[in-house]
């Protein structure tokens, strides 16, 4: 489902007039432009925040990114910490080059339980920690690598905006209909239209069940693993 639609009237844009007065050929000026980007875009979010958990193995990233989510950088002697992109909302792997240019992932920690040596030492990284927006590789580099840094990231969606018309959503074409839903639903809400907000709610939580379970079977490939976890008996009954 394309952005805006004035030819065919079968856009995001369209389909919140259907929705909310039954007519996509006629644009409602009650509804402005800029407030149902606004809330196109923040229905997005709930979209990426589902796909997100959905399959944690078959990482989901917006199908419009010419590039895949992974970021290279200079490995720099001495320096501390290293910036994560602006983009990445879930770091899911870094690695290094080491001394030897050789690639090694690095494993992550919490910095409360790194000792004051790990803290200091300098060497070859086998770890980090993420304070902010950075991470912190331990021990120190003392080397230097052109884009001897690797990190594999989540990015959020592709927001639209209001000069956008062919543009699409970038997950399946057979959950787009989530985005204009949710901007109607908001609309019904601010204007206290009480049939529109239990029928839109409903669609809403429909679509989002739909689009879960889809997401979730993406990775048949991909055996689910089972871990026994152990429990001293001498436990139980004490």
């Amino acid at each position: 489902m394309q952005f805006n639609d004035t030819s065919n009237y079968s856009g995001i844009i369209q389909q919140i007039d259907f929705l909310l007065f039954g007519d996509g050929t006629n644009n409602n000026a009650d509804y402005a432009l800029d407030d149902r980007v606004r809330e196109i875009n923040n229905t997005y979010d709930e979209a990426v925040a589902e796909l997100f958990k959905a399959d944690p193995n078959f990482i989901w990233d917006d199908t419009t990114n010419t590039d895949f989510p992974i970021a290279k950088l200079n490995l720099t002697a001495s320096q501390d910490h290293f910036t994560i992109p602006d983009a990445s909302l879930v770091v899911h792997r870094i690695r290094v080059k080491n001394s030897n240019g050789e690639w090694q992932t690095l494993t992550p920690k919490i910095r409360r339980e790194l000792s004051d040596s790990e803290l200091e030492d300098t060497g070859s990284p086998d770890k980090y920690y993420k304070l902010d927006n950075a991470f912190f590789p331990r021990p120190i580099p003392d080397y230097s690598s052109t884009l001897g840094i690797e990190i594999e990231f989540q990015r959020g969606a592709n927001h639209f905006d209001s000069a956008d018309t062919t543009e699409t959503p970038g997950f399946a074409s057979i959950f787009h209909e989530f985005l204009p839903v949710g901007a109607a639903l908001k609309y019904a809400i601010a204007n206290g239209m009480s049939e529109k907000i239990k029928t839109l709610s409903s669609e809403k939580e429909r679509i989002r069940k739909e689009m879960r379970t889809h997401y979730e079977r993406r990775s048949p490939d991909d055996r689910t693993r089972f871990e026994i976890k152990r429990k001293d008996v001498k436990s139980y009954g004490y």
